[in-house]
């Protein structure tokens, strides 16, 4: 038996903010194959997470109704978490552009098993969230095609057991909360095929291992970018000496981002168009994405976040002593690029104190904003001092929207770094 009523599209429009958080979902290669939609609502000092179906139309509403999804997932899948009722009743969702996440809080019976069945035979992707195995479930995995494991919930000895309960059932295996690159590796042996976690944002720690002579190189070009004191004829001499560094600073230039200004055609233009200031921080940026052993995902979020800091710190300040902010958002995650300690990589760069403050000890200003871009990129609005934001003229409407805004910035540049 088919669903028999299409989705209500009327919705009461509240004072309350909407908050929407990505969290990727990584393939064997560590590149991005889907994302996670997370919502939120916002209330004034706290953040309450959505609780019933009226409140979820809100969300739909506002992520769907009244904005470009591709904005926030580019072209690849959004999975999104569906109460009961929506699967009962689904919106008129695009379906070859979302993932359907059945809540394991949902209760299985026979109409939930219809509906599901009959949304696979639309043409939807089912997926079944935080996995525990029971019987009951049994209909449900012949009808969905991915099946989420939170690997933090379970020891090794039971991840193992879930994977031989799952092999009769034809499913792609999801492990979510990875946390560390052991998990991943784990994950991947058992036959694990997607991943969702921090892990990427992380150092991989391998015993005696010391950093490469080419991350060195990087490493000490980054540390000359910081140098207060540096001239822009020794950044641009800096640069020259690399030859793909400067093609992709050529093309940053003429991307995007840069839009309205006149073709850039050599190294020298382009280092006279961004000025000091400016080419400090852009050069940063293909000098990371130089990592050939680093996913790109990986520049991206470090892009992503730097933006995001940025923007949040124009709410206070002038657009010249934000670059501090960017500078620190940048390099909050060089630990994850370098699998070294972060405190070795800033204890050997000529960094400001305050910027140094704000990424070990989290204090001042930018440290309280990098907290808060950290807490916001993960979907842990929970840990977000509204209070000391208002100080600060943030607010959850400032926050969403330079989200949003560094995301696009960050996958228009990524695809430039990515590719040159």
């Amino acid at each position: 038996m088919p669903f028999t009523r299409a989705f209500p599209l009327r919705f009461v429009m509240t004072e309350q903010h909407i908050l929407l958080a990505r969290q990727p979902i990584f393939d064997e290669s560590i590149k991005v194959a889907a994302y996670e939609l997370l919502f939120r609502s916002d209330n004034s000092n706290q953040a309450n997470i959505f609780d019933g179906d009226s409140a979820m139309s809100q969300v739909f509403l506002n992520a769907f109704n009244e904005m470009d999804i591709t904005d926030v997932v580019q072209n690849h899948p959004a999975y999104i978490n569906f109460t009961r009722n929506l699967i009962l009743n689904p919106p008129p969702f695009d379906k070859k552009r979302f993932v359907i996440e059945v809540l394991e809080t949902i209760e299985v019976d026979d109409e939930l098993n219809r509906n599901l069945q009959s949304l696979k035979e639309a043409g939807y992707t089912i997926a079944l969230d935080d996995f525990v195995y029971d019987s009951k479930w049994d209909t449900a995995l012949h009808i969905a095609d991915i099946v989420k494991i939170d690997v933090l919930a379970f020891d090794e000895a039971e991840i193992k057991r879930h994977v031989e309960l799952l092999k009769p059932f034809n499913v792609t295996l999801l492990a979510e909360k990875v946390e560390t690159h052991e998990m991943f590796h784990l994950c991947k042996d058992l036959g694990f095929k997607l991943f969702q976690g921090y892990f990427l944002s992380k150092p991989e720690q391998v015993k005696g291992r010391k950093v490469p002579a080419s991350k060195l190189v990087v490493l000490n070009l980054l540390a000359q970018l910081q140098n207060p004191d540096v001239e822009l004829a020794n950044i641009a001499g800096i640069i020259a000496k690399d030859p793909v560094l400067s093609v992709k600073l050529i093309k940053l230039v003429n991307s995007a981002a840069f839009s309205g200004r006149r073709e850039i055609t050599s190294l020298q233009h382009a280092v006279s168009m961004l000025g000091l200031r400016q080419v400090k921080s852009w050069a940063t940026l293909p000098s990371l994405s130089n990592m050939a052993d680093k996913p790109n995902a990986l520049s991206v979020l470090a892009m992503t976040r730097a933006k995001m800091c940025q923007l949040l710190a124009e709410c206070f300040t002038n657009s010249a002593s934000s670059d501090p902010y960017f500078t620190t958002g940048l390099l909050s995650n060089l630990d994850a690029f370098f699998d070294v300690e972060l405190k070795e990589i800033i204890a050997s760069m000529p960094l400001s104190q305050v910027v140094v403050d704000g990424l070990m000890n989290g204090s001042g200003a930018i440290g309280q904003v990098l907290k808060t871009v950290v807490a916001y990129e993960q979907a842990n609005w929970q840990e977000i001092d509204w209070d000391a934001l208002a100080k600060l003229n943030i607010g959850a409407r400032e926050l969403e929207s330079s989200y949003r805004e560094s995301i696009r910035w960050a996958s228009q540049l990524g695809a430039v770094v990515g590719n040159a």
